[in-house]
């Protein structure tokens, strides 16, 4: 029975255009349309779903909560968890919580930020709205001394034990672990999340009783980044599939950034970045996620949208927009496409407006240097009718002819992990 529910969760998705959370939604005046790095938790006491994220008024980002009861509309309730005083470890920022229900008490794990370092603290409630700090903050900083310990995602696996998943500002996640007698304190490290290919900055971290597995949306960023930062934001939402809290295998990702586009359907507003991803099952094999976008790679306009994993048919993404060249030989890069990820090409149109071009590409490439052409002509209208599979890691446009040469483009593609279902 348990091997046939496996082949039956799909790792296909949806995509809601609509905005979840912004400054229409909070009231706030806060930096852009800021709501960022959300989390899910269901309030048995009051049956709905809270939803914490954290915005910058004033310079100081906060935590604050929501109530929903279909993780679409949402009703602000206010401040969660305000910032430090002058010297507290989180005098400047309190951000990306992840809260945990157990023996009837919220636990709220956090990142506090001094303006200089980085580190895990907490906060109780027993109504999930209002919390108090532990006295003896911060429970856990970075073992590895870079100063730097962010975004804490916690479950509770099968053997009794808490595991926490943190990013170090090295390109990759430190796994630690407590006792349920110790919880919430007593954390030790015993391994990391990370790969040779991206870098994995905050991470969702599930654990499924039906499937006995944990899954982990992570926030990847490709090529690898250096150094102890936060990366540049132009991240991908990637899956991984735990047997065990140190077991997991990559699955590619379910959505990538978009290199150009700000009018793509339904994904508004993604251009630059997708990540901090939250997650909550909602059904046999349904899980809803929440996770932030970025446009024109302004990290101030964070807002939170909504995808739902584990749907039935694949969702085809529609990108379009205008050219105007500037030069004989005009290349866009569309997608950069992360390592273990399909994309498949639906329809494609290159149509030119003003100007005589001598040839249309469409294209894909392993590097920038040379580009393996998938169609072209030297008509001013290039059309692609069938589905490709897209093999390389670019995939683009070209315009040749003397500029400037105005053209709209638009491509419909569908985004699939390698892992197609588990």
């Amino acid at each position: 029975m348990r091997d046939e529910f496996i082949r039956r969760i799909s790792l296909k998705t949806f995509f809601y255009k609509d905005v979840v959370v912004d400054n229409n939604v909070t009231r706030l005046v806060a930096t852009g349309q800021q709501a960022a790095d959300p989390n899910i938790i269901w309030d048995p006491l009051k049956k709905r779903w809270l939803i914490y994220f954290f915005a910058n008024v004033g310079g100081h980002s906060e935590i604050y909560v929501g109530e929903s009861n279909d993780l679409l509309s949402v009703r602000f309730l206010g401040k969660a968890l305000s910032r430090g005083s002058e010297n507290d470890f989180d005098s400047v920022h309190v951000e990306k919580p992840c809260v945990i229900y157990h023996n009837n008490m919220y636990y709220m794990f956090y990142s506090g930020k001094d303006g200089v370092h980085s580190s895990i603290g907490l906060a109780l409630s027993s109504d999930g709205v209002n919390y108090k700090k532990y006295s003896t903050n911060p429970i856990l900083k970075d073992p590895e001394e870079t100063g730097y310990l962010d975004a804490p995602s916690i479950i509770r696996w099968r053997d009794d034990n808490f595991y926490m998943w943190a990013y170090n500002g090295n390109g990759y996640n430190l796994i630690f672990k407590t006792t349920s007698d110790r919880f919430p304190l007593g954390w030790e490290l015993i391994g990391k999340l990370e790969s040779r290919f991206f870098g994995i900055y905050s991470v969702e971290a599930l654990h499924d009783e039906e499937i006995d597995k944990i899954l982990i949306l992570a926030n990847i960023f490709y090529p690898k980044p250096s150094g102890v930062s936060e990366p540049l934001r132009t991240g991908h939402l990637a899956v991984y599939i735990c047997d065990e809290p140190l077991k997991c295998v990559y699955g590619g990702a379910l959505l990538i950034s978009l290199q150009r586009d700000t009018r793509s359907y339904p994904l508004r507003y993604c251009q630059n970045n997708v990540y901090a991803p939250a997650m909550t099952k909602i059904g046999r094999g349904r899980y809803v996620v929440l996770f932030n976008c970025t446009e024109d790679g302004d990290v101030r306009s964070e807002r939170i949208y909504r995808i739902d994993l584990g749907v039935e048919k694949d969702q085809t993404l529609n990108i379009t927009d205008k050219i105007l060249t500037s030069k004989d030989y005009e290349k866009i890069i569309l997608l950069r496409i992360p390592p273990g990820t399909k994309i498949i090409l639906r329809h494609a149109l290159i149509h030119v407006e003003k100007g005589d071009p001598s040839e249309l590409y469409i294209w894909e490439s392993s590097s920038l240097d040379e580009e393996k052409i998938i169609t072209w002509t030297d008509k001013k209208r290039l059309e692609l009718e069938k589905d490709i599979s897209i093999n390389e890691e670019y995939l683009g446009i070209s315009i040749k002819g003397t500029p400037p040469i105005s053209a709209n483009y638009s491509l419909k593609i569908t985004i699939r992990p390698s892992i197609d279902e588990i």
